[in-house]
């Protein structure tokens, strides 16, 4: 790369965001990040971070804070609506499974990205972008940049600007998203090191301890469920749902968020000197646990690609060989955890059959896991965590 440092607009203070200003300054360019919000702010509450974001966090240099106090599961296990165990996966060790709460998984990021030089604008909201490295705001100020990358989220105006999307639907189903107090006692003490998924018909609900004194619960049902989507949680039809765990739902009593879920697909993943990822191409319904980590990991893999750029006209072609690389691994973690989700549609004795078979089948094993397992672009030289 020549003297003159590459500058880059990041749009988007979120993961996916965060991530590819960190790995862009890492590697010498100037990098702006554009936040709408007044701060860089997490949406949600707790999250999943398998072995692949674990590596992408080491790589980027956010890795031990990220990691602080986190916890660590020993098994992720689904139960039918009598609370009998459908299937209990161990998390091997070269697959680790933890979860953490987001905002401290997005302070590990904006840590890094100050140590590495990324300035942050908020209270900046991103309207448009084209082609040619240049974005509009909504103040009508306009920016430009050798490149630009879009983060900003399933209802991207970059995308849109851009004429790349091509599929962009909501799922039947979203969640209630909450934290409670973890108490001793709230699992069997066999069960204390394990994230339990629970199901019932159309609804779920997901006990995930994120530290040693929070857990975060989600509670999943088809978004016209108009009484078990309520933000008022209505603990008395939770509770008949899953009996079981009544002593958690009754002490649901914070804030509570819900949000349906989104799939996004796009023709292409860039144009010119402008790309797109995370949410804003790539959208997948959280089943997996990997939203977070595949836009972390696309984020250090498009900065990777980027690297060994010495001339601005040579952005697009690397950004063509970024998405040529990446795609097909983001897209089938994407299929897969689409696939997931509709076996909340069948019934339970068939639900329960389905998911047992599934995962006593190594050829399926290895499809769901295979995004948990992969090695990211960026990550080969970095010391394992």
């Amino acid at each position: 790369m020549s003297d003159k440092k590459r500058s880059a607009l990041v749009a988007g203070g979120g993961l996916g965001g965060l991530a590819s200003a960190v790995a862009l300054a890492q590697r010498g360019w100037d990098v702006t990040v554009l936040e709408r919000q007044s701060e860089l702010r997490a949406n949600g509450s707790g999250i999943y971070i398998w072995e692949n974001g674990l590596r992408v966090l080491k790589a980027l240099g956010a890795y031990e804070q990220a990691i602080e106090g986190a916890f660590y599961g020993s098994h992720f296990e689904q139960r039918d609506l009598n609370n009998e165990v459908i299937d209990c996966g161990p998390t091997p060790a070269n697959r680790r499974l933890i979860t953490v709460m987001r905002s401290q998984l997005l302070k590990s990021l904006e840590q890094a990205g100050k140590r590495a030089g990324v300035k942050v604008r908020t209270n900046v909201e991103v309207i448009a972008a084209n082609a040619r490295g240049e974005v509009q705001l909504a103040s009508g100020e306009r920016l430009r940049a050798d490149l630009v990358v879009g983060a900003d989220g399933i209802w991207s105006r970059i995308r849109q600007a851009l004429g790349l999307e091509l599929v962009h639907e909501q799922t039947r189903e979203g969640a209630l998203r909450t934290m409670i107090e973890r108490r001793p006692g709230d699992t069997q003490e066999q069960d204390a090191q394990k994230y339990i998924e629970n199901w019932n018909g159309l609804h779920r609900l997901l006990i995930t301890p994120v530290s040693e004194t929070q857990t975060y619960l989600a509670l999943t049902c088809p978004h016209d469920d108009v009484r078990a989507s309520n933000t008022q949680i209505d603990k008395e039809y939770w509770s008949a749902l899953f009996p079981h765990w009544a002593h958690l739902i009754a002490r649901a009593d914070g804030p509570v968020s819900w949000g349906r879920y989104s799939v996004t697909r796009c023709k292409t993943w860039s144009s010119g000197r402008t790309a797109i990822l995370g949410d804003a191409a790539h959208a997948q319904p959280p089943n997996l646990g990997q939203g977070g980590g595949m836009a972390m990991q696309n984020g250090l893999a498009l900065a990777t690609f980027l690297e060994k750029v010495q001339d601005v006209r040579d952005i697009p072609d690397a950004l063509e060989a970024w998405e040529n690389n990446e795609r097909e691994i983001v897209e089938h973690c994407q299929k897969w955890s689409c696939l997931y989700g509709e076996i909340s549609a069948l019934p339970d004795a068939v639900r329960t059959q389905v998911v047992r078979s599934a995962m006593a089948n190594p050829w399926s094993y290895a499809q769901i896991f295979r995004a948990a397992s992969h090695t990211p672009t960026g990550t080969v030289q970095a010391e394992r965590c």
